[in-house]
């Protein structure tokens, strides 16, 4: 019997959260897996905790403080699952719609490569349009370690990649057992990336699985700090909210961890926006949005 213990943290959204567990109580799994669910509700007011204690009472509910974040609650609520001997751990956001057969055939995936991975990510797609929503994505350029490339569209095999989104993501135990938890340095976003980095500078591949394994509707523009339409005064609180933006320490933590040869040029970047945060609006306000690990905006 094979083990895998699914990790989840919710806040104030419990209908997502009812519906993707909902999902996962369906998933057509393959003989000899066996599922724990773990999921951290981080001081939801919604009556998502009692919600799940109706109607799922075998998931595994933890409380947290109301300030842990998507980093922080993942971080926490693996601790927990990690207290068990654990085959392999799952990343999944409670925003996720699992397609029926999604468990089944990222396992099958996992077990078919040559090699163990440091982590194996299920493309999301997009609840209203055959496009890809989360998944991996590749470096533009080597000599540019941190220049994201475009989400890679799933293929018929698994396909390598270098950045890792946290929304469906499976952790094999030799990797968790290689490197340990998620960087308690990271509040909401970068957590994902930093962690598949990580993988990477231990020698483990990161993959993409074959296909799409379920829709989760991508984080909008709108309404956020690349908004041109809101006050300024807005922007700049959106920018220092750790909810809706990557606060601008981590991000030069980030940068100098990952940056490569160019962090100093990439720091002194970010130097810019901790200075002069509406200068670096203005000029952010020319450019497409920053990935900055697919978590802005969702909290």
């Amino acid at each position: 019997m094979k083990t895998l213990a699914v990790l989840i943290c919710c806040f104030n959204r419990k209908a997502k959260t009812l519906a993707c567990l909902a999902s996962l109580q369906t998933q057509q799994l393959p003989v000899g897996l066996q599922l724990d669910i773990y999921l951290l509700d981080d001081g939801s007011t919604d009556g998502t905790s009692s919600a799940v204690q109706e109607q799922y009472p075998w998931v595994k509910l933890h409380q947290g403080s109301g300030s842990l974040y998507w980093n922080g609650a993942m971080r926490y609520v693996w601790q927990q699952a990690s207290q068990q001997d654990y085959d392999a751990y799952l990343w999944l956001n409670d925003d996720v719609q699992l397609y029926p057969d999604a468990l089944h055939r990222l396992w099958q995936a996992f077990v078919e490569l040559p090699e163990c991975p440091g982590a194996l990510v299920g493309s999301m797609q997009e609840p209203d349009a055959d496009k890809v929503s989360y998944g991996g994505r590749r470096s533009l350029r080597a000599w540019h370690p941190l220049g994201f490339g475009a989400l890679l569209q799933p293929q018929a095999q698994s396909q390598q990649c270098d950045f890792i989104n946290g929304n469906l993501c499976l952790i094999p135990r030799q990797a968790f057992a290689a490197i340990g938890l998620l960087d308690k340095a990271f509040t909401h976003a970068l957590g994902d990336f930093d962690y598949g980095l990580r993988l990477k500078k231990a020698g483990l591949a990161l993959y993409v699985a074959p296909g799409y394994f379920g829709r989760c509707a991508s984080n909008s523009k709108l309404n956020s700090v690349f908004d041109a339409s809101l006050p300024l005064s807005t922007r700049l609180t959106l920018l220092n909210h750790p909810g809706k933006f990557v606060p601008v320490d981590e991000w030069m933590l980030f940068v100098r961890r990952h940056g490569g040869a160019i962090w100093p040029l990439l720091w002194l970047k970010a130097l810019v926006r901790k200075l002069f945060p509406r200068l670096w609006l203005w000029w952010r306000g020319k450019k497409p949005a920053d990935l900055h690990g697919g978590k802005v905006g969702s909290r």
